[in-house]
């Protein structure tokens, strides 16, 4: 197979964040990245007395969680304090979660997940000796995510 020559760096990758699904918030600026998140499908094997491998059987798809790291800041809109308020409530606020790895531009693909549930939240730690910016973030608990095409 000849080498790929379409790889890319995800480095301005857009990131936003809406509560309604409609009203998208871009919250690139402060998104250091959205992890690598497997899904899984049910799956179940069983052995009969003839034969010499299993019988397999595939099921549903399986919720899985999304990872985001965010640099933390103490603004009251900052999306810190929107995320914790989120997560916090009571029950917890259900937000939509979308990325586009190469930036968002018309044509470009996009990943959306519904209403989702932020399922962890990583609070701000302290590290006397490092210079890095402090860093906190989120996990998205979402049945699917939806590929499409960024309209123009």
């Amino acid at each position: 197979m000849t080498q790929i020559t379409g790889g890319f760096s995800t480095a301005d990758a857009k990131i936003e964040i809406s509560a309604n699904g409609s009203s998208w918030t871009d919250i690139s600026g402060s998104t250091a990245s959205v992890g690598e998140a497997e899904q899984a499908r049910k799956t179940g094997s069983k052995y009969t007395h003839s034969g010499d491998t299993a019988i397999v059987t595939a099921g549903k798809r399986e919720p899985f969680e999304i990872p985001v790291a965010i640099v933390y800041t103490e603004g009251t809109g900052d999306p810190f304090e929107v995320l914790r308020a989120a997560f916090e409530a009571a029950g917890g606020t259900a937000y939509y979660f979308r990325w586009s790895p190469k930036g968002g531009a018309g044509g470009e693909f996009q990943y959306a997940t519904p209403a989702a549930i932020i399922s962890g939240f990583t609070y701000p730690g302290t590290d006397a000796e490092s210079g890095e910016p402090s860093m906190c973030g989120f996990k998205i608990l979402t049945p699917y995510v939806t590929k499409s095409v960024v309209a123009t």
